[in-house]
């Protein structure tokens, strides 16, 4: 075979090469890892088969139609080639990979080992779904049919078998492991009679009675299987084979792992925190005392095989997020010295809003320790939908604006993929990689495993996945040496601590939470109409001129309602502020870091749940409508976070519009929650609660949730789990969205209406990659400005009954927002119709 006619796998790359460098790829991935498989399969014999899916996943990528479809220059005919059934590879590809893995088994005489057996199939889901998203493995072995059986037998046909065989033989030999491709062509013309009852039915190729019988037979036995390996050996392997061929075909340069000081947190505190106001002595006291418990003593008490979960359960405000990162730090070092392997850091929280106030906390970290210079993409990395996609290293450093489209999509793979030593994301980002069948949500899973995994804030997790996620948790600590570190101000009984499932970083968390006494819980459970609430709040507000109050609501109309009515007070010295979803996100952060600066003024914060966690706010009142437990909890950790000198109150209430009509807690929040919340509180009915209770309150909460919650749906995802039935495993969401809604353009000012008319004019690009790379420069500046509205006010944005929006993006110009429509500055969307709800999620992306 010469040079010129030796088949590409892309325009200006040998497939020989590429199949080359992904199966290498996928070998010494998996090699750098270090997994516990003893109880299932021998990890060596792993790596090969790794090998023999990256070397064989284009395959089909051999035959004349797409060699054709490659070299066709005119885009209206490669476009009609690329749609051909015969140019597609990954069936016949998916066959290769099936027979070759098959057959190497059976050279190692371990085919039949119960584990082994089932890694043919495996391997060809994995690399027939390459390009597209995970199915359920039974309707892949059973899904054929005559078209496309004469659509494989043309793609034989079309491949030089005695050239592509001298490209095998070479990459075969890496592995020590003789295959004839001949042979693979003879498999698939092969016909076998099918007998029913002793009589010829009829002929069936030989492929299609291999896997509809043999391989449909092993799956159908999963269920009595009954383990989580199945599962996670696939997503395993296919986010190496998905990692490796993308990274070649893009040509990536590896992004080489960097080790970090360990404590460098250390001397970020010994820097910042030199001098405590007087007023913030005590409670910088027990923040120091925690860290060093949990950065340094707890260290010193771990087990690196038996501790991998972990809890970090602490008072709100005591210093939780950099003892976390302290901690994992050292921990990062001691897993290197005891197991020769760096892990990732993976910092994950539920909420948009807390997401940048944290990732601004460890860039203060690692600029202290650089000199003031911004921390690199492959030492810190910030992803969730809206985060930047310029990726940095010390030698791949470059100004945005001038580099290629092909360099965009290089930096969206590293960022995508998670090539970076610390990564901080949402909580979706990592349980919908961990729950998934998508192709681009799993390709990053072989960099989650092996690594600390931080939750922060894990009360946010619905009590219904608390099996799943345990389930999960224990399988990829045990098998994939991943350390999880949970970390909450109201520990959810996610893991039995009694029963040893899992080991908290501070053994007497009962003295911190006894020695705070910041805040008093008043607790209103009648409920009153919001008329009577506003008289109740405007004397407050009166008497208390010095005090800075936060009223938080269930519902936007409700908090747009109070705000209003602030507002119409007048008061003397004073600055109002108004949240929630209503407000686009780039006022929204502004805000929010305008409220966290001290100033003269009092200050008054109108607000949605989207306050509540993690937002780094001090007052000195707290008015909270009625809600679970764990959210009062959080929001009671805004009131008197630095010990003042007097102490802080939190009054609850339960609010509805007016007589006739229901709570607005009733609106947004599980009733079942709410109904444990309640019982709680009855046995406090008409008393005062101090901080040193709320451990108490948690603990009876948490118990009462744990012992009457509903399984059903973690048992429900497990099941498909097991069963490698992806497309049901798809339909898992962490946050279930109980709202339809329209997303809509708001042209804030000059700035929006720019980022708008890019917006238009990439609309305007007929190549659909152009297009994307186009919208990727503009996208983080773009979603800056986008509100998602409710259906149900979203009239004049709907083209039709069936609720189709008049554009992708509709927008409320800026001309419209001067005469006074649909977006006003303090308040944001105006809402007209007569209807409640809340935020819900809305923030957990």
């Amino acid at each position: 075979m010469s040079l010129w006619n030796e088949p590409k796998s892309h325009p200006n790359k040998l497939l020989s090469d590429h199949l080359q460098r992904v199966g290498g790829l996928c070998q010494n991935n998996l090699s750098s890892k270090k997994i516990n498989f003893t109880d299932y399969l021998d990890v060596n014999l792993l790596e090969a088969i790794a090998y023999l899916i990256g070397v064989a996943h284009d395959f089909g990528k051999s035959t004349s139609y797409f060699q054709e479809y490659l070299a066709e220059k005119d885009e209206v005919k490669k476009a009609k080639l690329k749609n051909k059934n015969e140019t597609h590879h990954g069936f016949i590809s998916a066959l290769f990979t099936y027979y070759i893995v098959k057959q190497y088994l059976i050279e190692k005489n371990v085919l039949n080992e119960k584990y082994n057996q089932y890694l043919p199939v495996i391997s060809f889901l994995v690399v027939k779904r390459h390009h597209g998203n995970l199915n359920n493995i039974l309707d892949e072995v059973i899904d054929f049919d005559k078209n496309g059986e004469e659509i494989l037998l043309k793609q034989v046909e079309a491949i030089d078998f005695s050239s592509i065989n001298s490209i095998y033989q070479k990459l075969f030999n890496s592995i020590n492991f003789q295959y004839d491709c001949i042979e693979f062509k003879k498999t698939l013309l092969e016909t076998n009679a099918v007998y029913i009852y002793n009589k010829l039915d009829r002929y069936e190729k030989k492929y299609v009675l291999d896997l509809s019988r043999s391989e449909k037979k092993l799956v159908s036995n999963l269920d009595e299987e009954d383990t989580l390996f199945f599962y996670f050996l696939t997503i395993f392997l296919y986010s190496l084979l998905l990692d490796a061929d993308k990274v070649d075909a893009a040509d990536l340069k590896e992004i080489e792992r960097v080790d970090i000081d360990k404590n460098i947190v250390d001397e970020y505190i010994k820097h910042n925190f030199k001098v405590t106001p007087k007023k913030e002595e005590k409670i910088n006291s027990i923040r120091n005392t925690i860290y060093k418990k949990v950065a340094t003593d707890s260290l010193n008490d771990l087990n690196l095989n038996e501790d991998k979960i972990l809890s970090l359960n602490v008072p709100t405000g005591t210093g939780k997020t950099l003892s976390s990162l302290s901690f994992a730090l050292k921990l990062r070092k001691k897993i290197e010295k005891e197991y020769g392997f760096k892990a990732r850091i993976i910092y994950s929280l539920p909420y948009l809003s807390i997401i940048d106030q944290n990732y601004s906390v460890f860039e203060d970290v690692f600029k202290l320790s650089s000199k003031g210079n911004q921390p690199t993409s492959n030492i810190l990395l910030k992803h969730h939908h809206l985060s930047d996609i310029t990726y940095t290293s010390n030698n791949r450093n470059k100004e945005f604006e001038n580099v290629l489209p092909a360099e965009i999509n290089k930096d969206l793979l590293l960022i995508e993929g998670w090539n970076s030593e610390i990564i901080v994301t949402t909580f979706v980002q990592f349980f919908h990689s961990l729950i998934t069948n998508k192709n681009k949500s799993i390709r990053k899973f072989h960099n989650m495993i092996n690594s600390i995994i931080i939750l922060d804030e894990v009360q946010a997790i619905p009590h219904y996945y608390w099996l799943l996620l345990n389930k999960m948790v224990k399988f990829l600590a045990a098998k994939f040496n991943t350390y999880f570190i949970f970390i909450t101000a109201t520990q959810p009984l996610l893991f039995n601590e009694k029963d040893g499932e899992i080991k908290p970083l501070i053994k007497n968390k009962e003295e911190y939470f006894n020695s705070l006494d910041r805040v008093e819980l008043v607790l209103n459970l009648e409920t009153i109409c919001l008329a009577d609430f506003k008289l109740i709040l405007q004397k407050d507000l009166l008497e208390n001129p010095h005090k800075n109050f936060l009223i938080v609501l269930n519902t936007i109309k409700s908090s747009k309602e109070i705000y209003n009515s602030i507002k119409g007070m007048n008061l003397a010295n004073n600055k109002n502020y108004y949240l929630s979803t209503d407000l686009v996100p780039k006022i929204r952060l502004k805000r929010i870091e305008k409220i966290k600066r001290k100033t003269k003024a009092r200050k008054i914060v109108v607000s949605t749940q989207l306050i509540e966690a993690g937002v780094d706010l001090d007052v000195d009142v707290v008015y909270r409508d009625f809600a679970p437990l764990d959210s009062i909890n959080q929001v009671a950790g805004r009131c008197n976070r630095n010990f003042g000198q007097k102490r802080g109150i939190v009054k609850i209430f339960t609010l509805k519009q007016e007589e006739g009509k229901k709570e607005f807690y009733k609106f947004i929040y599980d009733s079942f929650i709410i109904s444990k919340t309640r019982d709680i509180f009855k046995e406090f009915e008409n008393k005062i609660i101090s901080e040193k209770e709320f451990l108490k309150l948690s603990n009876l909460y948490f118990d009462k949730v744990s012992s009457g919650k509903s399984d059903d749906k973690s048992i429900e995802i497990l099941k498909e789990v097991k069963n490698l039935n992806f497309e049901e495993i798809s339909k898992f969401k962490l946050i279930e969205s109980e709202y339809q809604k329209v997303d809509i353009f708001v042209e804030l000012n000059e700035h929006a209406e720019e980022v708008y008319r890019k917006y238009q004019n990439i609309k305007e690009i007929k190549n659909l990659w152009d297009r994307k790379n186009e919208f990727l420069k503009i996208r983080k500046d773009f979603y800056d400005y986008v509100i998602s509205i409710p259906y149900q006010y979203a009239g004049d944005f709907i083209e039709n009954k069936e609720g189709i929006a008049k554009s992708i993006f509709p927008k409320i110009s800026k001309e419209e927002i001067k005469q006074d429509f649909y977006y006003e500055m303090e308040t944001g969307f105006k809402r007209s119709e007569d209807v409640s709800e809340g935020e819900r999620g809305s923030l957990i992306f």
